[in-house]
């Protein structure tokens, strides 16, 4: 399962804080699009390759509520919830502007392109097959229309050339690896994203720095199945992750870098030198995210994953060892096919006894094309909504739990967002901050994206730390 579902209505930084800078003539206008990306970092990633090619093209990005001349919805389809959310955000598309193309690509698109015919009836829909195939489809698309056509004519020939693209985000993502080749039998991604593939070391290492010289300060390694990433400049590393790990102490050392975030690691490809590069190695950032799906012995069996509840505490407690106060965030499926009480109160159990940061609660939603979709012995909504309930109270005891260690320390923020004398960003360790910035003697302190500020933490919120600069 990809590290998080959540949603980001695309609205970065250079919308607002570098709109003065775009490109504009006295007759063409700039094309304008707009991205709105559900799911997971690796989602994430493609989003933004997608947004710098558009650029590259001439096309000024704008937030997701403005009128547009593209849309693009990279869409999730993890749940059936990610299903219905990608189909409202087509539909808006649609709605914010009647003449825009609406282009959909990402799983929900290869999963059942048919739901976003009826959402956006003309709508450009493409496979991850296809998703490279997205800007020059739509430009196609777009010069079938007169008007716009002439405009970009006009605008291609005034700025002489094509822009440089401009960054998309000051929190990048570096996508290392795409695909899976297991089978876990509640998951739909490896086909809709199919085989493992692997990017080159060199190709990243080159691709990082293109981010960073973009204005990047914190860069996040993510891919579908990291643990299968084993290139190297065509050396045979010893350890589970000798390459992965490589390839992290590598990315640390780049100039411009402030912060090396990693994604989801499966449970059963974690190894020692994996925990020990992330807990010690300057600039990588101290949280790990292990997604235990369950802590049921039976049920991680119909699930078909990899490890069972013991190996996956070896490695959370040996986390905690080396790492007290790094982040240890999870995922958890409640109401798997078959889900008792019994085996309900075991990934309570596990989940205590991990002592996680943070838990992302997932209620089953059966795929169609899964093993798991097929096993009937569905559990009763209303059992499974209350087991949600029951582990959500968990989950912020455990947040606060965690978070509480902080209080009175100073720690750092990497700024995502400011205004009204607050910032709000993340700390190394996985914790949302929300940062005071008037009471100070620096009067005229400011922070914007991508600055990381120092400040002091005096309280936990349930969603954040509030905290103050000195």
């Amino acid at each position: 399962m990809p590290q998080l579902l959540s949603i980001f209505p695309q609205t970065p930084p250079e919308i607002t804080s570098r709109a003065q800078t775009q490109t504009k003539t006295a007759t063409g206008r700039a094309p304008t699009f707009a991205v709105y990306t559900l799911g997971c970092k690796v989602n994430q990633s493609d989003s933004n390759g997608l947004a710098r090619i558009l650029q590259s093209r001439g096309f000024r990005r704008v937030a997701f509520k403005e009128s547009a001349d593209l849309y693009v919805i990279d869409t999730c389809t993890v749940t059936n919830e990610a299903d219905r959310k990608s189909r409202k955000a087509a539909a808006r598309a649609a709605r914010n502007n009647p003449s825009a193309v609406v282009a959909v690509t990402g799983c929900a698109a290869t999963y059942a392109q048919d739901q976003f015919q009826r959402a956006a009836p003309n709508a450009l829909v493409l496979s991850n097959a296809r998703k490279w195939e997205l800007p020059e489809l739509a430009l196609q698309k777009l010069q079938q229309q007169p008007d716009w056509a002439q405009n970009y004519a006009r605008f291609r020939e005034e700025t002489a050339s094509e822009p440089s693209p401009i960054a998309t985000r000051e929190r990048a993502v570096l996508k290392i690896q795409d695909g899976c080749n297991h089978k876990c039998s509640y998951c739909i991604i490896p086909k809709v994203r199919g085989a493992s593939v692997l990017k080159s070391h060199v190709a990243l290492m080159e691709e990082a720095r293109t981010l960073l010289a973009e204005g990047a300060r914190e860069i996040t390694v993510t891919g579908v199945s990291m643990g299968d990433f084993s290139e190297v400049r065509n050396q045979k590393l010893e350890g589970r992750n000798g390459a992965l790990c490589q390839l992290l102490r590598e990315l640390s050392t780049l100039d411009g870098l402030e912060r090396l975030r990693v994604s989801s690691l499966d449970p059963a490809d974690v190894d020692e030198e994996y925990l020990q590069t992330l807990a010690h190695t300057p600039k990588i950032c101290p949280h790990v995210h292990l997604a235990l799906q369950s802590g049921s012995a039976s049920t991680l069996r119909r699930m078909r994953r990899r490890y069972t509840p013991e190996l996956f505490l070896k490695w959370a407690h040996r986390w905690r060892e080396i790492a007290p106060h790094g982040g240890l965030t999870t995922d958890i499926i409640v109401g798997f096919p078959g889900e008792t009480e019994d085996e309900f109160a075991e990934s309570v159990r596990v989940a205590r006894a991990a002592n996680f940061s943070s838990i992302h609660v997932f209620p089953y939603s059966p795929r169609d094309g899964t093993v798991a979709a097929e096993m009937g012995d569905f559990v009763d909504p209303k059992i499974q909504n209350r087991r949600v309930q029951e582990l959500l109270v968990i989950a912020e005891e455990l947040s606060a739990n965690f978070a509480s260690q902080f209080i009175g320390k100073t720690i750092s923020v990497l700024v995502e967002k400011s205004a009204a004398g607050f910032a709000e960003g993340m700390t190394e360790n996985y914790l949302k901050a929300r940062v005071g910035l008037m009471n100070t003697n620096a009067p005229k302190y400011s922070a914007g994206a991508g600055d990381v500020v120092s400040a002091q933490v005096e309280s936990w919120n349930g969603s954040a730390l509030e905290m103050k600069v000195q």
